[in-house]
């Protein structure tokens, strides 16, 4: 890191938050704009009951506040992971029913009550969330429709204890303590401070190193799971949250009108609410606001159209729709940016300068060449290997992918992994890391075995890797990719990310201190702000590198790293990569550029048809002739 470098350097301007390319500096809760926004909302919320004195006013704000609740809970899950529910109105409906009956029925205070609708709710999202996270798209959409339809029946069926279709009466209006919420006014200023917290709390979330997770596990499940991330877990303990947000607004509405009914928690209401994040911007926390707020307010507009109420309303959200995908809230914040735009991007590299902009350590005039044989000159380490592989068999129906494949790997040392397409290099780095299940063999990390572990346990025994196709998060910027590969060497979960505790701040300093070290090690110090879309092919392969090395991994796998790069930028990649080998760390390398690989590999397996055909150093390989008919064809050794 450079000398007298701050921490909280500001990014460039026009980058939003939303769109996940900069973040808060670190330290602090939110951007500085989230902070303007909540200021500006409480104001707002403080100002509104002294200008409006009508009752009918106060009552449709609050219904207002009660579904913003509601998408709050659901447009975090939507940003978080992507995924859409359409049973968040059975939630709203149990933290209801939960309340009322042992309220009423069994005469609970209130707040016995609150705490049981929320565990009862809490309960349901967490069971509901263990079968359903593993389904995908409208797989997922369709079974929380199911549960909605089931919990529907339920309260219907269960006459007794609910009130069955004719609802439950006679639910205590809510009270603190001397206070007693009796008017539509009272329940405004109880309502309206809830629903600033709880968005408080979720914009401090989603701007820290959890809320980088689950952003992460949005935008790329797979890599995120390479990267040591149980995402599992966490898109089981963001959607149990989502619902948990639901059950509070559930328990408002029930001791707010004081009747409840089936009607009002059936699957239409669920229809409603993801209509509201989608126009209001899906994944959007804010938008969410601005959707519930404007489809609330629509149908009450638009009552004196009569017989077209129907028509108009399905118009202008079709509207809405077509000609904003993404969202009101998200347009119209993009239009400043858009007016504002100049003809040329004072922010954009010209593509000819990048590569040499990249810090390359020194310039040496090309890798070292075949006839420089790495293998005969470095010593032979001692000791045990870093990883073993031990024969491992893959196969995909009919097809062997992989035959009883060994190979093993020392510290300070790489084995370049080499053979045709389909040799099946990338389907052994897939097994390595967890990604595919072997049929048989074993992998041992430190002579600890790997047998049954997930992806995420096998990054975090001390295994990382890039991909043959560059795999960053665009939707982050340049230091954000770097961090969540912090993400291992940190400790704050959900807890001291909502509340954004000393000790969450304390760690989120230093990881972010690290990864700026990282990120000038590797030359890319100046764009530790930037958008990902901006860095040349070079910057962002650097940059899957750095993110790789910053979890501190024994061994790292990497997919053909040079694929794609010009020689000068095949030369600069070769020389991080060198760093790094000097520095104790064991590498499998895969490519196909035999410059690369004869200059950088110590010793050299070659697969066909899943089989090692050869092995030993990069001159034994090149010169052996079942590698030259194979791979190689009638090329001469040492020719390049």
């Amino acid at each position: 890191m450079k000398p007298g470098r701050t921490l909280s350097a500001a990014p460039p301007p026009g980058l939003s938050n939303e769109d996940g390319s900069r973040r808060g500096s670190v330290g602090t809760p939110f951007l500085p704009s989230d902070w303007r926004m909540l200021g500006a909302l409480t104001a707002l919320v403080l100002a509104l009951p002294l200008i409006i004195r009508t009752d009918y006013t106060i009552l449709l704000l609050n219904i207002i506040g009660l579904n913003s609740l509601v998408v709050l809970g659901l447009n975090l899950m939507i940003r978080a992971t992507g995924q859409v529910s359409l049973g968040h109105a059975a939630f709203y409906g149990l933290g209801a029913y939960v309340s009322a009956v042992v309220g009423v029925t069994f005469q609970w205070p209130i707040l016995p009550s609150l705490l049981l609708a929320l565990a009862v709710v809490t309960l349901m999202g967490f069971l509901l969330s263990l079968p359903t996270l593993r389904l995908e798209g409208h797989y997922l959409v369709m079974a929380t429709l199911g549960f909605n339809i089931i919990v529907t029946i339920v309260f219907n069926q269960m006459e007794d204890i609910t009130g069955g279709p004719s609802g439950f009466p006679g639910i205590p209006k809510l009270s603190l303590g001397p206070w007693r919420i009796a008017s539509d006014r009272d329940f405004y200023f109880f309502l309206w401070p809830l629903v600033i917290l709880l968005l408080a709390l979720s914009l401090n979330l989603m701007n820290s190193r959890t809320g980088r997770a689950l952003e992460a596990i949005h935008e790329r499940e797979l890599t995120t799971r390479t990267l040591g991330i149980p995402t599992k877990r966490y898109k089981v303990a963001v959607f149990t949250l989502s619902t948990l947000y639901a059950g509070i607004g559930g328990f408002c509405y029930a001791h707010y009108v004081t009747f409840i009914s089936p009607k009002t928690f059936d699957i239409f209401y669920s229809v409603q609410l993801v209509t509201m994040a989608v126009v209001g911007g899906m994944g959007n926390l804010w938008g969410g606001l601005a959707g519930a707020a404007l489809l609330t307010c629509l149908p009450e507009l638009l009552q004196k159209f009569e017989d077209f109420y129907v028509l108009l309303y399905g118009l202008m959200l079709m509207g809405v729709l077509v000609f904003f995908p993404q969202g009101l809230l998200p347009f119209l914040t993009s239009l400043p940016g858009r007016w504002k735009k100049s003809p040329r991007d004072p922010w954009e590299v010209p593509s000819s300068s990048r590569p040499a902009e990249v810090g390359a350590p020194g310039e040496r005039n090309s890798p070292e060449g075949p006839d420089e044989d790495p293998g005969s000159a470095a010593p032979v380490h001692q000791g045990p290997p870093a990883m073993s592989v031990r024969d491992l068999s893959v196969h995909f129906g009919g097809l062997q992918a992989l035959y009883r494949v060994s190979l093993e790997v020392h510290p300070g040392r790489i084995v370049g992994l080499i053979g045709p397409n389909g040799a099946g290099k990338t389907t052994l780095l897939n097994v390595v890391s967890g990604l595919l299940k072997p049929d048989s063999g074993e992998v041992f990390l430190k002579e600890r075995s790997l047998r049954g572990l997930g992806p995420h346990e096998i990054a975090a025994a001390g295994l990382g890797r890039t991909f043959q196709s560059v795999q960053v998060y665009h939707r982050m910027n340049v230091l954000d990719n770097v961090l969540l590969g912090l993400h291992l060497r940190g400790r704050s979960g959900f807890w001291a990310g909502c509340w954004r505790t000393p000790g969450a701040g304390r760690e989120e300093r230093r990881l972010k201190e690290e990864a700026l070290g990282l990120l000038e090690s590797f030359g890319l110090g100046s764009r530790e702000h930037w958008p990902v879309g901006r860095l040349s092919l070079l910057e962002q392969k650097l940059l899957e590198l750095a993110r790789a090395r910053a979890s501190d991994p024994s061994v790292l796998l990497l997919d053909e790293p040079a694929g794609g790069l010009n020689p000068r930028e095949s030369q600069c990649l070769v020389e991080r990569i060198s760093e790094l080998r000097s520095q104790g760390l064991a590498m499998v390398l895969v490519e196909h550029d035999m410059n690369v690989v004869m200059g950088l590999a110590d010793r050299v397996v070659v697969l066909q048809h899943g089989t090692r055909i050869a092995e030993g150093t990069p001159r034994e390989v090149q010169q052996d002739p079942r590698v030259i008919a194979a791979y190689l064809g009638n090329r001469k050794p040492g020719v390049r």
